[in-house]
C-alpha cells in the first residue's frame, strides 16, 4: 500500500478529508472473505472455486478499462485510450498462470469437482460474454446459453446496444492526425487480443489434459470448443492492419 499512500496521502491538500482506513478496511476483506469460496473442507475445491472467483474479479477490472478506453477513443484521446488498454495484456497473463495452478489437480480430484458442480461452467460467465460483446465480438448465439437468467440476458442485450470498442477504434483511426498515437492504440489492443488468445489456448490445453475428447460443461464440446475459441479475435481491425503491412508489394 506504500505507492497508494504516497500518491493519495495528500487528499486533505486536495480538498478532501483523508479516511485513514487500514489495509483490511480499504480492501473490505471481511466482506470479501465471507463471499469468497475459500471455506470448503476440500482444499482442491477451494483452489478451483477461488481461481474462478478471482477470474471474475479481473473480468470486472477488464470491463472498466475497456469502457474507459472506448470513452477516450470517442473523445479523440488516443494517449489515454492506450494507457487504459495497456495493462490488460498483463492481466490476461496473470489469469493464464492460474490455469497452471489448476493443472496441479489430479484427474480424480478434477472429476470429483466436476461431478459436484454439475452443469455449472465457466462457459456461463456473463462478464466474459460482456467483454466479447463490448469489444465487438458479438455472437448472439451465446444469449441461448443454459443458466443465464433474466438479469444476465438484460446485461448482455445492453452490451449489444452499446457502441463497441472496435467501432470506437475505427472512428478514432479514421480521424486521428498523429499516426504514432494511432499505432500506440493499435499495438495496445493487439497485445490484449493476443494475450486473450494465449489464455484461451492454455484453457484448451488444460481441458485436453482432464477431458480429452470428452464433453465439456454447460453443453459445450469441451477442448474442441476451446481450441476454436482461441482463434477468435476480439478486435479484428487491429489484426487486419498487421496483415496488410505483411503483404508483399
Amino acid at each position: 500500500m506504500t505507492e497508494y499512500a504516497t500518491r493519495y496521502g495528500t487528499a486533505q491538500a486536495q480538498g478532501r478529508e483523508s479516511n485513514d482506513m487500514p489495509y483490511g478496511q480499504v480492501l473490505r476483506l471481511d466482506e470479501l472473505l465471507k463471499a469468497a469460496r475459500v471455506h470448503d473442507d476440500d482444499p482442491d475445491m477451494v483452489l478451483f472455486l477461488a481461481t474462478h472467483q478471482s477470474c471474475e474479479v479481473f473480468f470486472a477490472v477488464i470491463l472498466r478499462h475497456l469502457e474507459a478506453a472506448r470513452s477516450a477513443l470517442d473523445a479523440g484521446d488516443g494517449v489515454l485510450a492506450a494507457r487504459r488498454i495497456r495493462p490488460l495484456a498483463a492481466v490476461m497473463a496473470t489469469l493464464l498462470r492460474q490455469f497452471d495452478a489448476l493443472a496441479t489437480l489430479t484427474p480424480d480430484a478434477f472429476n470429483a469437482i466436476r461431478t459436484e458442480l454439475g452443469d455449472a461452467s465457466g462457459f456461463q460467465s456473463v462478464q466474459w460474454r460482456e467483454i466479447e460483446f463490448l469489444c465487438g465480438l458479438r455472437d448472439v448465439r451465446f444469449l441461448n446459453t443454459a443458466g443465464f437468467g433474466d438479469a444476465d440476458l438484460a446485461r448482455l442485450r445492453g452490451r449489444l446496444e452499446e457502441r463497441s470498442l472496435q467501432e470506437a477504434y475505427r472512428s478514432f483511426t479514421a480521424g486521428c492526425q498523429d499516426p504514432l498515437i494511432a499505432e500506440e492504440v493499435r499495438v495496445a489492443l493487439l497485445e490484449f487480443d493476443e494475450a486473450v488468445a494465449m489464455w484461451r489456448a492454455r484453457h484448451a490445453v488444460l481441458a485436453d489434459h482432464f477431458l480429452g475428447r470428452g464433453q465439456g460443461t454447460a453443453g459445450s464440446d469441451g477442448a474442441s470448443y476451446l481450441w476454436r475459441a482461441a482463434r477468435r479475435q476480439l478486435v479484428p481491425d487491429v489484426w487486419a492492419v498487421g496483415a496488410e503491412e505483411a503483404e508483399p508489394s
